[in-house]
C-alpha cells in the first residue's frame, strides 16, 4: 500500500515536472514572441513617425507652393485688370477722338453748307391783289423791293403770284403732283354734298410754261395765298396747302407766311390767325394785326410790304453785301 502510494507520488511529480517544463517553455515562447512583436511595433512606429515627418515637410512645401500660386494668380488678375483698364481707357479715348472728329466734321460740313448757300432773292407766292400797272407800283412786292434797295440789301423780289388764282392753281404752278391736287378736289366735292362750288374749289387754271418754270429755288419764299379760295373754307387745309408749296423749296426752313381773310368772308381773321399762327409760329404775319384796311388797298399793301421786310430782318434771313 505504501509502495503503491510512493509509486503514484513519483509519477505525479514527474508529470508535474514535465508540465512545469512545458509551462516554462511556453512562457519563454510567449516572451520571445512578445519581444519580437514589440520590436516590430517599435520599428513600425519609427517608420510611421518618419512618414509623418516627411508628410509634414511635404505639407509645408505644398502650402508654400499654394501660396506662391495664389500670389501669382493675384498678380496676374491685377495685371489683367490693369490691361483691361488701359484697354477701356484707350477705347474711350478712341471714342472721344472719333466723336471729336465727327463733331469737327459735322461743324465743317455745316459751315460749308452755310458758306455754299447763296440767297438770290425773295420770292412772293400766292395772290396778287392789285392787277395791272398799279401792281408794279403799289403792291406789297413793289414796296418790299424798294425797302430792300433803300436799306442796302442787294436782293431781288421775284413775282410768282397768280392774279385771281385759287390755291389749287398755285400748287399746280409750284409742281405739286396731280394726284395730290385731285385729292383736294375730291374732298371739296364730298364736303359740298351736291351743292354748287366756287370754280377755285375744283378748277385748276391752264398755266403757261413760263409760269411753271421754277427760277426761285434758292430764294426766301413769302407765301400769301388763300384770298380767292381753293381750300374749302378750312384754315387747317390752307396751312396744309401752304406747306405743299414750301416743300418744293431748297431751303424750306426759311420762309414767311402772310394770312388774310378770304374775299367771300367765309372765315374770320381770328379763326384764320388762330390756326395759321399755331402752325407757323414766328414765321407768321397776320395782315389783320398789321392794318385794318382791306387787303387790296394801297395802304394795306404798304403795311404788308413793311411787315415782310421787318420779319426778314427779325428772322435773320437777309444780310447786306
Amino acid at each position: 500500500m505504501s509502495r503503491n502510494r510512493k509509486k503514484k507520488g513519483k509519477k505525479t511529480n514527474i508529470l508535474l515536472g514535465f508540465i512545469c517544463i512545458l509551462l516554462v517553455g511556453l512562457l519563454g515562447f510567449l516572451l520571445a514572441m512578445n519581444y519580437k512583436t514589440e520590436q516590430e511595433e517599435s520599428q513600425r512606429l519609427t517608420e510611421l513617425a518618419g512618414d509623418q515627418h516627411i508628410g509634414i515637410e511635404d505639407y509645408d512645401a505644398v502650402k508654400e507652393h499654394a501660396a506662391e500660386l495664389e500670389k501669382a494668380s493675384k498678380d496676374e488678375e491685377e495685371s489683367s485688370e490693369t490691361d483691361n483698364i488701359d484697354k477701356k481707357s484707350k477705347k474711350n479715348n478712341q471714342k472721344e477722338d472719333t466723336a471729336e472728329a465727327d463733331d469737327t466734321e459735322n461743324a465743317e460740313e455745316t459751315a460749308d453748307e452755310e458758306t455754299a448757300r447763296t440767297i438770290s432773292g425773295v420770292v412772293c407766292w400766292g395772290d396778287d391783289l392789285i392787277n395791272g400797272d398799279a401792281s408794279n407800283t403799289y403792291s406789297y412786292m413793289a414796296v418790299l423791293q424798294k425797302l430792300l434797295t433803300d436799306n442796302g440789301y442787294n436782293l431781288t423780289v421775284v413775282n410768282k403770284t397768280l392774279q385771281a388764282g385759287g390755291t389749287l392753281s398755285m400748287m399746280k404752278m409750284a409742281g405739286v403732283s396731280d394726284e395730290t391736287l385731285q385729292g383736294y378736289i375730291t374732298k371739296h366735292q364730298q364736303a359740298a354734298n351736291g351743292a354748287q362750288l366756287n370754280v377755285t374749289e375744283t378748277g385748276i387754271r391752264d398755266l403757261t410754261e413760263e409760269e411753271t418754270t421754277r427760277n426761285d429755288m434758292d430764294c426766301i419764299p413769302v407765301i400769301f395765298m388763300g384770298y380767292y379760295g381753293g381750300w374749302n373754307h378750312d384754315p387747317a387745309e390752307l396751312a396744309e396747302q401752304q406747306e405743299q408749296i414750301l416743300n418744293t423749296f431748297q431751303y424750306k426752313d426759311d420762309f414767311i407766311v402772310v394770312g388774310t381773310i378770304p374775299l367771300d368772308g367765309s372765315v374770320t381773321a381770328d379763326a384764320l390767325d388762330q390756326v395759321l399762327s399755331q402752325k407757323w409760329g414766328e414765321h407768321y404775319i397776320s395782315l389783320a394785326s398789321v392794318t385794318a384796311q382791306p387787303s387790296a388797298t394801297y395802304e394795306a399793301q404798304q403795311a404788308m410790304g413793311e411787315a415782310v421786310f421787318n420779319k426778314l430782318q427779325e428772322l435773320g434771313y437777309i444780310t447786306k453785301d
